[in-house]
């Protein structure tokens, strides 16, 4: 039975559990598998590159990623008081609610809001995920391409 190994490149389903008791799968996103390689760090999966190293074609396994693995842990350096300007004006700012605040050049970021000001806004820029565990369980679709024609296949 052939087992997926560093540098293969795999198809792989995930459902995420969080430790706050919400759940996201890829399943329900778009219904199609991820693609990735086996070994490497993956933006939004952290862990689960190394986590599928062993894995035969249609098995499933449960990998725990720490808090700090995931998204990190709380960073108080990233709790800020900006300018009430980068809000829209006629938008309602609640302390507790997440919103957009605009960054500049047309890009916005999605914070949460800790405190109201009359001319300032406390907000936290931490990963809304940031210091919680996850528990991936992940089905192994497919073995696509073995490492050394993963290596091969550039330009």
């Amino acid at each position: 039975m052939q087992t997926s190994q560093v540098g293969d490149r795999v198809r792989a389903h995930y459902t995420k559990k969080f430790s706050d008791g919400s759940v996201r799968s890829s399943r329900t996103q778009d219904g199609e598998p991820l693609e990735l390689i086996v070994g490497t760090a993956h933006p939004r999966l952290p862990g689960l590159g190394q986590g599928l190293v062993g894995v035969a074609e249609g098995q499933t396994v449960m990998i725990h990623i720490t808090a700090a693995q995931a998204y990190g842990m709380p960073d108080p350096t990233r709790i800020r008081c900006v300018d009430r300007a980068r809000f829209p004006a006629d938008e309602e700012l609640i302390a507790g609610r997440r919103t957009r605040m605009r960054l500049g050049r047309g890009r916005t970021r999605s914070v949460l809001v800790v405190e109201v000001r009359e001319h300032q806004v406390v907000v936290d820029t931490n990963h809304p995920r940031c210091g919680q565990s996850v528990e991936l369980e992940v089905e192994l679709v497919a073995i696509l391409a073995p490492a050394s024609e993963v290596e091969h296949s550039g330009p």
